[in-house]
């Protein structure tokens, strides 16, 4: 059984909880976002999109899964 259980691929995406460095509100956004994601209370970008994986610019708090 354990030998087929590694052959099933996993998601290399995930959720990930970010912290804004300015104002310190906390949200949840996706590894892979595909447009800007701003912060809801003082509007900085938080993540940009890349065509891949985003280039995510606040402090990662957690990464959900």
């Amino acid at each position: 059984m354990e030998k087929y259980s590694n052959l099933i691929p996993q998601p290399q995406t995930r959720f990930v909880k970010i912290r804004c460095p300015d104002c310190g509100t906390t949200m949840v956004t996706y590894s892979h976002a595909s447009i800007p994601v701003k912060c809801p209370k003082c509007g900085k970008v938080l993540v940009e999109p890349t065509g891949g994986k985003a280039l995510i610019v606040a402090e990662i708090v957690e990464v959900l899964r």
